[in-house]
């Protein structure tokens, strides 16, 4: 399994979509204005299959909260959502791991993924890769 490294840098990039990009972020906005009600089949959170979950979580949060941590300043919102995805191509679904994150009261805080509240009520703003994901391999 993989740890996240603490030198992460979240990247702007000029590409038409994250779909090629090993590993990526999105930033959401809230739209009070959306109201749609897509529905699906719930798949089980790749953070129930991550060893390193926590961990990895944890190092984001304290990352993503950084002044440096993006190549741009971002204008932030309350309620703004953060999607940071590793091993975007990974052939197994379960080797892929996605942390979601909200901006209230000035920070970033964990919160757990729901990806229908994000097509429902929120707009992507900006995304991007991310440089020095990973750091290293665990057993």
């Amino acid at each position: 399994m993989c740890l996240v490294s603490d030198k992460i840098k979240f990247c702007t990039c000029i590409s038409d979509s994250v779909d090629k990009l090993q590993h990526y972020w999105i930033l959401y906005k809230f739209n009070k204005d959306k109201m749609i009600d897509s529905m699906g089949e719930p798949i089980m959170p790749t953070s129930m299959t991550d060893p390193n979950f926590i961990i990895n979580e944890s190092t984001l949060l304290i990352r993503i909260n950084e002044p440096d941590a993006f190549d741009t300043p971002l204008k932030l919102s309350s309620k703004d959502r953060l999607e940071i995805v590793v091993n975007n191509n990974a052939e197994d679904y379960f080797k892929r791991f996605k942390y979601t994150f909200e901006f209230k009261k000035g920070k970033w805080n964990a919160i757990e993924s729901d990806p229908f509240e994000l097509m429902n009520h929120f707009d992507e703003d900006k995304f991007g890769k991310t440089k020095s994901a990973l750091k290293r391999k665990t057993k």
